[in-house]
């Protein structure tokens, strides 16, 4: 009796001591983290850090994250605390000076309705940001998507750069090619982005004023422009360049001046002048001509997410990219630079002769004979590397000025048609690609050294099937879709549009009707053609996802079963003993 009576006193002082600790002392320690991922996702990069201590004045973050949405997916729910973690070391790291607000709008909520008033996106329940500070309009961002979780950090930086730098980006411009006509609409959306600073095509210093400039086709531009262009690089100025083996805008422009084959070389990088990229798996329909039929040209390339880099924050949003006519990009000889693919052919691509693309009929045999040697090319990328001037006795009549730079970083685009209006449209990204990287060019240092946080890598594998998967439908569906092209061409001359009623005859037309059925019929053999060829991909993730799922309730069973013997093996031994 008295050594259960101290058994449940011991317990008693142990389970009040317990409760007092919790409630008294624990809310007094100092919260410690550790953080043992890899590519420490749950900590601040110092650069983060940089940019909160330039903060001069409080800032408020409103982060509106609906909990209960019907509509919201378990994986996006699980995005919403991350990037409520985010968000709070943040504030913790900024001193005071971030106040967060962390809201569950109910429906039809005032919190909803501000919401909304401010833009944020309630598809799937809101998942948005709204920063606000004193004297500043707000910045917001829309919805925060799992896909761009690697560039999360930077995401919400650049609300918060925006917020205390209202002010436009100033952007110099100097191009080989004459864009107001044929890349008018691009260049609207840039000046609405930045103040825009056209330099003349013979200008022999960049303005010291600019930080950020953008050089198109640099190739038609003559050696003083070229050398005032390398002084204000090898000075830190940050260059977004656009060059072409044969620019569509540019038809009659000067011929190239061989002086930037050595230029691009002192950058650490090199592009064949007289090679265009072609590509199998990304070509896209074009009309060669006023009343030609379309056709799948080779050089006019549909570059999906695929391929582009995702933890670059230059494809933010992007689901395509339109490029025609393209080079392809690579490191120089003994180049110490750092090339950082940003756009990508696939391997279904290959390097020719400028020379052949000269008419459209040779099309269909250029798709034909492409050797597809495996290799992805570079059409975009970013470089950062040591480089030196291409001009080390001056130019004509002048000194020497700098020689060499620790440090450069640019962006370069191996292609021109990107911005025209032809080929830049509402269907693709190319607008968005552009105004990405000027902006993430001219953002401050700080800013800039913010890098992706990459949280799992892909299989390679897997990544490697998918290619021969998408190889394979683009090998076998090819003349279906030259059929199904034809057939379209031809069914729309014969039915060419027309006022409607709200009822109209059927046209029994034997033509038409044949033409009708054959174009209703030749998606779905394409359909079939590509889960026949994707089946070996779709099998290989359902093995996949078993061996991830089906191990786990295994080991338990086993560890179950393992415990219930031991206890039966015990049990035997004291009823052994007993008796």
């Amino acid at each position: 009796m008295g050594s259960a009576f101290r058994a449940g006193m011991t317990l008693l002082v142990i389970s009040l001591l317990f409760l007092a600790f919790n409630l008294v002392w624990a809310p007094k320690l100092p919260t410690v983290r550790w953080d043992f991922s890899e590519e420490k996702i749950h900590t601040l990069s110092p650069a983060a850090q940089q940019l909160l201590l330039s903060l001069e004045s409080p800032l408020d973050l409103y982060y509106f994250n609906t909990l209960n949405a019907p509509q919201k997916s378990q994986a996006l729910e699980r995005y919403g605390r991350r990037v409520e973690d985010v968000l709070k070391a943040f504030e913790k790291a900024a001193n005071g000076l971030i106040n967060l607000h962390i809201i569950n709008p109910a429906p039809f909520s005032e919190d909803a309705y501000k919401a909304r008033l401010f833009g944020l996106d309630d598809t799937q329940g809101f998942l948005g940001l709204i920063g606000t500070r004193t004297g500043q309009g707000a910045q917001r961002i829309e919805a925060f998507r799992p896909e761009h979780e690697s560039l999360l950090e930077y995401e919400i930086s650049h609300l918060i750069y925006k917020l205390g730098q209202p002010e436009r980006a100033t952007i110099g411009l100097l191009s080989g090619l004459a864009l107001d006509k044929s890349a008018s609409e691009l260049l609207g959306l840039i000046r609405e982005q930045f103040n825009v600073v056209e330099l003349a095509a013979n200008i022999a210093q960049v303005p010291s004023s600019i930080a950020t400039l953008i050089v198109v086709q640099p190739h038609a531009l003559p050696e003083r422009a070229l050398y005032a262009i390398e002084q204000s690089v090898l000075k830190g100025t940050q260059l977004m360049m656009f060059l072409d083996p044969v620019s569509e805008m540019g038809a009659d422009a000067v011929p190239a001046n061989a002086r930037m084959e050595g230029l691009l070389n002192a950058w650490g990088i090199q592009m064949p002048a007289d090679k265009l990229l072609v590509d199998n798996l990304y070509a896209s329909s074009a009309t060669p001509g006023p009343g030609m039929p379309r056709v799948l040209h080779p050089a006019r390339l549909h570059l999906p997410s695929q391929a582009m880099t995702p933890t670059d924050v230059s494809a933010w949003g992007l689901d395509a990219v339109m490029v025609s006519s393209s080079g392809a990009l690579s490191l120089a000889p003994k180049s110490r630079s750092l090339l950082t693919p940003l756009l990508l052919s696939s391997r279904q691509s290959a390097l020719l002769d400028a020379k052949r693309f000269g008419s459209a009929t040779t099309f269909d045999s250029l798709i034909d004979e492409t050797a597809t040697s495996g290799q992805r090319h570079v059409i975009a990328a970013r470089v950062e590397g040591p480089a030196y001037s291409a001009f080390p006795d001056g130019l004509k009549g002048q000194p020497p000025e700098l020689q060499k730079a620790e440090l450069i970083q640019m962006v370069v685009v191996a292609d021109t048609d990107l911005l025209a209006d032809t080929v830049s449209h509402a269907r693709n990204g190319n607008a968005q690609f552009v105004l990405n990287t000027l902006d993430n060019l001219a953002a401050p240092e700080a800013l800039q050294r913010i890098r992706s946080r990459v949280m799992r890598q892909p299989l390679h594998r897997l990544e490697h099937m998918r290619d021969e998967a998408a190889q394979a439908y683009r090998k076998n569906s090819l003349e279906l879709q030259r059929r199904l092209e034809q057939t379209e061409q031809a069914w729309r001359e014969l039915n060419p549009a027309h006022t409607r009623l709200i009822t109209q005859a059927v046209d029994t037309n034997t033509q038409l009707q044949v033409l009708n059925k054959e174009r209703l019929q030749l998606p779905i053999e394409l359909h079939t053609l590509k889960a026949q060829a994707y089946a070996p991909v779709q099998r290989f993730e359902r093995q996949l996802k078993g061996l991830m799922v089906v191990p786990l309730p295994l080991l338990l069973c086993l560890i179950a079963g393992l415990l219930f013997l031991y206890q039966r093996k015990r049990r035997l031994l004291a009823l052994a003993t007993f008796h």
